[in-house]
């Protein structure tokens, strides 16, 4: 006998990356921070050990007070919740339905598709230009709620915030949610913004930058009263979301910030680097601003290209979906994990050139 309603019967799942962890493969699937928490966040989370008994702070007060102080905003500005992805569809719950529609990119984040399917919200796609970058006139006067991921996952490219700006000032009576998970590592964020417009959600992670992925933490920001209707939903709906461990992992790597404002220089360090040595490779490689690179090469299939690095020990993501499925979205690693990719496709082209030889 089944008990699940029927509109939830077809509902799609998201698939995530291989998560073959500790096992010898090269993780560059997930988008994972190759550098561990800092270490004020070990010794914050083993302080709450012996209080687990009691419940957390359902306002996560001295962490909402310490993401304020990193950003230069105020507390009320500042929502917590149980990763980014919660906050996002904590947001589509808020502010959107079958009469209030949500607009974004035809290629992004994927999750943004789930959390529609589920709550029956319409979505309307905008193509990306050819360059797969996104033309921020598609977004201006249009009436609607807006998702924009910036920078776009999985492409990488980012808009300017003159042009996140006009279509947040073109669309006051609608919600524009601008998800921030990569902008940590190289591009303009719309923070700023939130002083001066108050239909803008800037959503962001402790996931990528903050090396936080397992203790899922994220938030988001905007005007006070934004803010404030949002956590209407959130305290109806999981008003304990974020745990007493979590909440205070995220207070120390705030009290840290510089130490992972330090990994993420290094991270786009060595993603210009890996970026270089794949376009003399004759790889087209878009220009991220994230901790991962999206390639595609004229010599092997992403597909092809996938299991070949699979079978060598080494994990990236690809889709099968139209225009991007040639490309594999690879995260940026430490610099002894790129070289060890770079010189995987290299032993992958000699064998494939000897092989047309024969």
């Amino acid at each position: 006998m089944g008990f699940l309603l029927d509109r939830h019967r077809d509902l799609p799942a998201y698939v995530p990356g291989d998560h073959e962890e500790g096992d010898g493969f090269v993780r560059l699937n997930t988008n994972e921070s190759p550098y561990p928490p800092s270490p004020g966040v070990a010794k914050a989370v083993a302080g709450q050990i012996g209080r687990l008994q009691f419940y957390n702070d359902p306002d996560c007060t001295a962490l909402r007070a310490a993401y304020a102080r990193v950003l230069g905003v105020e507390p009320a500005c500042v929502m917590a919740g149980n990763g980014s992805d919660q906050v996002l569809f904590l947001s589509f719950f808020a502010f959107s339905d079958r009469e209030h529609p949500i607009v974004l990119p035809d290629i992004t984040y994927g999750y943004y598709d789930l959390f529609a399917a589920a709550l029956g919200i319409p979505l309307h796609r905008r193509p990306l230009r050819e360059d797969f970058t996104v033309d921020y006139r598609d977004y201006c006067g249009i009436g609607q709620n807006i998702v924009l991921a910036n920078p776009n996952a999985p492409t990488g490219y980012a808009l300017p915030v003159s042009e996140i700006e006009e279509i947040v000032r073109s669309n006051p009576r609608n919600v524009v949610i601008i998800d921030e998970a990569y902008a940590d590592f190289g591009a303009e964020s719309c923070l700023p913004l939130i002083r001066r417009y108050g239909n803008l959600l800037v959503v962001r992670t402790f996931s990528k930058s903050r090396s936080l992925a397992g203790a899922r933490l994220g938030f988001g920001v905007g005007c006070p009263s934004l803010i404030a209707q949002l956590e209407t939903v959130r305290s109806a709906v999981d008003l304990y979301g974020v745990s007493r461990m979590a909440q205070a992992a995220g207070v120390a790597a705030c009290e840290e910030n510089e130490y992972y404002m330090e990994n993420c220089r290094r991270i786009a360090k060595t993603r210009g680097l890996t970026a270089g040595k794949l376009r003399q490779m004759g790889f087209d490689v878009l220009d991220s601003r994230t901790n991962f690179v999206f390639a595609a090469s004229p010599w092997i299939s992403g597909a092809q290209l996938q299991s070949e690095l699979r079978a060598r020990g080494i994990l990236v993501r690809r889709w099968d979906a139209p225009r991007i499925e040639n490309f594999c979205r690879i995260t940026i690693g430490t610099q002894a994990q790129m070289e060890t990719m770079l010189r995987a496709i290299e032993e992958i082209r000699r064998e494939r050139d000897a092989g047309a030889k024969r």
